[in-house]
């Protein structure tokens, strides 16, 4: 992330210096910063902040308006003046200049030492740069290690460690991918950190986050598998939704990996969620915004290493009629009985889901049942019709 002038306007002691010219000019990034005792800007180079006096030009209205032109023309990031020593105010020639070519010109209080602004932001931006390394070697290690760089168990220990990830029990990453960006146009980096906190605090839960380019992982330990995996689903269900309220138009949409046990399995995980989400959003017309688990989509992943025509086959025999019946009279049974299943039966947990009233919902059931000639307190049978609802899925059978 670059170190602007209107950055550096915001940090301790120099947010005391006042913007007088160039507000156009406040992004323009800061490589170094330098104190001026001569006119000679032949040493200045892109990203330079300049701090002065301006006592050798104190005089020169030509020299004053030459210095602006040079600075910005070489690419500086501005220029800061001391006043009340050589000028009591920034001349306005000078102000003028700066307008024109959207270059910041900024006045030092009296009482700031040059020298101490100069070892201020040159600190600063040595912090910055250390951080953008860090952060750079932090995600080359990632998506070294996502695309199956790392197989060594000791040295992916070793090296997550450095990064403060510890897993000394089961694990399982979560896949976020992103729809869109907020309005800024760039991840509310902040704003999803801030989540994952509130995240970890309402559902007991660790997460170590990872962001990549165009997606983010979370890599999620557990003390207690059985006990954690439904908190888990709803840690990133409640994610998912409080980001859709935050940012209207974006949405993030998230694959859970199956729980491994040792590090070295971390891109088998990563990898699970990936395809989850993947298969998710083909399986789903409006998929976006929701949780897959590789768990629960196992089944799926199995029925589509099937041919085609075995599906078919598979799928006519078991829920035929209702095929027909739906394309016969444009009425949607085949759904209504998948989720009458995903509802354990339940009419009116059904009927919300749908949006229907309770008595459509019996009215579709009691169709379905003479339809298919099917007892639905017999397990065998409701076996056999979620089965043939997946495949139904895989084949776009079901809206």
């Amino acid at each position: 992330m670059h170190f602007t002038v209107s950055k550096a306007l915001n940090i301790k002691l120099f947010e005391r210096c006042q913007l007088v010219a160039g507000k156009d000019g406040l992004n323009r990034t800061i490589r170094s910063v330098s104190i001026m005792d001569t006119v000679d800007t032949r040493g200045l180079k892109n990203g330079d902040l300049l701090l002065t006096t301006g006592f050798v030009f104190k005089d020169d209205t030509d020299k004053q308006i030459q210095l602006i032109q040079e600075m910005a023309n070489r690419g500086c990031a501005g220029l800061a003046i001391k006043v009340k020593r050589f000028f009591s105010t920034t001349p306005e020639a000078m102000r003028a200049e700066a307008d024109r070519l959207h270059f910041p010109l900024i006045e030092i209080p009296y009482d700031i030492s040059l020298s101490d602004l100069l070892v201020l932001v040159t600190r600063e931006i040595f912090n910055r740069e250390n951080f953008f390394n860090d952060q750079k070697r932090k995600k080359d290690f990632f998506t070294e290690l996502f695309s199956g760089g790392f197989t060594n168990k000791d040295a992916i220990i070793n090296q997550l460690a450095e990064y403060g990830v510890f897993l000394n029990n089961s694990f399982a990453v979560m896949y976020c991918l992103q729809k869109n960006s907020p309005a800024s146009g760039t991840t509310n980096s902040d704003m999803f950190l801030s989540l994952i906190s509130e995240i970890e605090t309402k559902y007991d839960l660790k997460m170590y986050v990872v962001k990549l380019d165009h997606y983010i992982i979370i890599i999620q330990p557990q003390d207690s598998l059985s006990l954690e995996r439904q908190s888990v689903k709803e840690a990133a269900n409640y994610l998912v939704d409080k980001y859709q309220k935050q940012f209207p138009g974006t949405g993030i949409t998230i694959g859970i990996g199956n729980y491994k046990e040792e590090a070295v399995h971390l891109i088998s995980s990563y990898i699970e969620a990936r395809n989850a989400i993947e298969l998710g959003l083909q399986l789903n017309n409006d998929g976006i915004g929701k949780v897959y688990e590789y768990t629960a989509m196992e089944p799926d992943f199995l029925l589509r290493e099937l041919p085609d025509s075995i599906l078919n086959n598979f799928l006519s025999s078991a829920l035929n009629p209702l095929i027909k019946y739906d394309e016969q009279n444009d009425t949607e049974l085949l759904k209504t009985l998948e989720v009458f299943l995903q509802c354990r039966g339940k009419i009116e947990d059904t009927a919300r889901s749908l949006f229907l009233h309770r008595n459509t919902v019996k009215f579709r059931i009691t169709r379905i049942e003479e339809l298919l000639k099917v007892d639905f307190k017999n397990g065998e049978e409701l076996f056999r019709l979620q089965l043939g609802l997946r495949a139904a899925r895989l084949l776009h059978k079901i809206k």
